[in-house]
């Protein structure tokens, strides 16, 4: 895993590939890289030698990994042998890691829904058009960004305003601030690698939490946390249908003898939208019954039912 568990997202991604593994009789161990709490590349490296430590110490026959850093600082030193690796929620395909056409390697891209998630905004909030974009500086959100600006052309009316790549913490939330004049509405990437006066990183729900109760402008992303969070809406990614296309991949290769090589890696294309209707409610945003109906609605924010 390259994040933590508990955690919806890593977690979900676990249990879709169980699931896609069927009835397999399979043994696991587990690895947490934890890059929230460990964000440098320096420390990114560290647990990920961690992690190999105790892969050459069980010898697995098949290496699952969840999310890019765990290609980053594992898969790519196992590139080319005997053993077969299966990855989910990667944003950067094979080729921008620098591995396509390894031998072994395989699985699940994660493809964000940007003009679904951007229209289920607009059917939220019709009057918005300047759309600001925000991030951390990891490398896997660059191609985002490049999907997000090649998606444009389907948006007729919206126009990105800023798309800032950011380090400090006092620094996003200048920005936040910024967004009340020059944006409608503001989309959030990465959010875990913030770091704040003293260099330590700022724990994404206090970070969400502070969005909350500071920005006025409504927001989107791709991950159902981020509406636990606070997040107004997103047709979310799914975690599960991640973990599940990433298991049949596995029960394919392990059970049916097909190679790595070829089963070329593939997007999952269900997503579900999301709305926090907390959210929507401090907003002044009345949730029509279409999509009440037909979104997955998150009814408080999660420090709220943390604290019942």
């Amino acid at each position: 895993m390259s994040f933590d568990s508990p955690w919806r997202w890593t977690d979900g991604q676990f249990a879709g590939f169980k699931e896609g593994l069927g009835d397999a009789d399979v043994e696991y161990k587990i690895f947490q890289m934890d890059i929230k709490r460990h964000a440098s590349r320096e420390a990114q490296a560290i647990r990920g030698a961690s992690a190999r430590e105790m892969i050459d110490a069980w010898s697995p026959d098949l290496l699952y990994i969840s999310d890019d850093a765990g290609i980053d600082h594992v898969a790519r030193h196992y590139a080319n042998t005997p053993m077969p690796i299966v990855f989910s929620g990667a944003n950067k395909t094979l080729a921008e890691h620098s591995l396509e056409g390894t031998s072994n390697i395989t699985g699940v891209l994660e493809y964000e829904h940007i003009p679904e998630s951007i229209r289920l905004l607009q059917n939220l909030v019709p009057d918005v058009r300047r759309l600001a974009v925000i991030t951390d500086t990891a490398s896997h959100w660059a191609p985002v960004i490049q999907r997000i600006h090649g998606s444009m052309s389907a948006l007729p009316g919206i126009e990105l305003v800023a798309v800032d790549v950011v380090v400090s913490y006092a620094d996003f939330q200048k920005h936040v601030i910024d967004y009340e004049q020059t944006a409608d509405a503001v989309m959030y990437l990465g959010v875990f690698n913030f770091l704040d006066e003293e260099g330590n990183t700022v724990p994404y729900e206090a970070l969400q939490r502070w969005v909350v109760e500071n920005s006025t402008r409504p927001d989107i992303s791709f991950w159902i946390d981020r509406i636990h969070f606070g997040v107004l809406a997103s047709v979310t990614v799914s975690e599960l249908e991640q973990g599940i296309a990433a298991g049949k991949l596995a029960r394919t290769i392990l059970i049916d003898g097909v190679l790595p090589a070829d089963i070329p890696p593939e997007p999952t294309v269900k997503g579900r939208p999301a709305i926090n209707l907390a959210r929507a409610r401090q907003l002044g945003i009345n949730v029509q019954s279409t999509e009440l109906l037909t979104s997955e609605i998150i009814m408080e924010f999660q420090w709220e039912r943390l604290h019942d």
